[in-house]
């Protein structure tokens, strides 16, 4: 699929989240192609989790989780492309890899935005932050104290 993506003028970013944080595992893993365009737009791709199928047979099963997944994975992207300024880009998040254990709400969010400055070649700090248990983009405001402490 990357070479059809490419050949449309579209580069492609993967990032792979893996992290653990006070014992909890952090997994997620997002691919992003993004083309230069006059205004931004995010879409999701036909099939994100077709890797289910690849991996598990035809009776792979789809999750629950799975809108939320895609929701936060354009909520990641839309945030990354926020912080291009003046730079604008057409972006579709091809595919989403995360599992029922190791996956928590934020991590999606989190490999997207990374996955999309990838793409585009934005030199962006992975700093990873852990607020209220979620995984965070460290320059995000949350005022929200952490009960962890």
């Amino acid at each position: 699929m990357s070479g059809i993506m490419q050949r449309d003028g579209f580069r492609v970013g993967r990032y792979r989240l893996t992290s653990v944080d006070k014992g909890r595992v952090h997994y997620a893993e997002v691919t992003v192609a993004a083309r230069p365009s006059s205004t931004n737009a995010v879409t999701a791709g036909a099939a994100p989790f077709s890797w289910n199928i690849e991996a598990y047979g035809p009776f792979a099963k789809s999750s629950s989780m799975d809108p939320v997944y895609v929701a936060e994975a354009l909520d990641g992207v839309r945030l990354a492309l926020d912080e291009l300024n003046g730079f604008f880009f057409d972006a579709v998040v091809v595919e989403i890899r995360e599992t029922l254990v190791d996956t928590h709400l934020g991590d999606v969010r989190y490999a997207a935005a990374h996955a999309l400055w990838r793409a585009v070649g934005f030199d962006r700090v992975d700093l990873r932050t852990v607020r209220n248990g979620r995984l965070v983009l460290p320059d995000e405001v949350n005022d929200e104290p952490d009960p962890a402490g």
